[in-house]
């Protein structure tokens, strides 16, 4: 909330921009409908709601003719790809030097690509489980376990077995590389998968 609070106050004093703040997907989704598009939407990946590359494409959608361009600490090359690919227009890192944050601006305003250099080149550290591609059920189970429900629970939810559940979540832990059921949430959430 810090690093949105800085930048919103170094576009607003630079003049050339108006600058409006949502805490959540949902509220994101809901000023986009009530005052409709606006030239550059910054997604936080971290931002409460967000799902992954589904939500950058309702961002992508409820924004149109706008830009939407992601704005986060930590992505993966793959992910970025696979947001450029879903309609939005690269990835402005927040580690970027506030003095350089509104040419990066200036060039997704003009619908130019920015990706960070060092995501072009591909030289980003590995982070476990950045290959992993979870099926819809495996996403469902590992949300479910993230928000604190029991394999029993799961399974009832499902109309499935607690057997069934277990053999999702070592399949969850396998692709993530995760050693157990809350590891395996905190990379999902870390790879914007929750």
């Amino acid at each position: 909330m810090l690093i949105s609070e800085a930048v919103a106050r170094l576009l607003q004093r630079s003049g050339n921009f108006e600058v409006l703040t949502a805490t959540s997907l949902q509220d994101a989704l809901r000023d986009l409908e009530e005052q409709g598009p606006v030239d550059i939407v910054m997604l936080d990946l971290k931002m409460p709601g967000m799902n992954g590359i589904e939500s950058i494409r309702q961002v992508v959608k409820a924004n149109e003719p706008g830009r939407v361009v992601l704005f986060s600490g930590n992505a993966d090359a793959n992910f970025v790809q696979s947001a450029i690919q879903a309609g939005a227009l690269g990835l402005i890192p927040k580690t970027l030097p506030l003095r350089s944050l509104l040419s990066a601006i200036g060039l997704v305003e003009s619908g130019q690509i920015f990706v960070p250099a060092q995501l072009s080149r591909g030289d980003t550290p590995a982070v476990p489980g950045e290959q992993a591609q979870l099926s819809d059920k495996e996403l469902f189970v590992l949300r479910r376990a993230a928000e604190g429900q029991t394999n029993k629970e799961i399974a009832r939810e499902l109309v499935s077995n607690e057997m069934s559940v277990k053999m999702h979540m070592r399949m969850i832990c396998k692709k993530l590389g995760a050693k157990n059921r809350t590891h395996a949430a905190m990379i999902a959430r870390e790879l914007a998968m929750l």
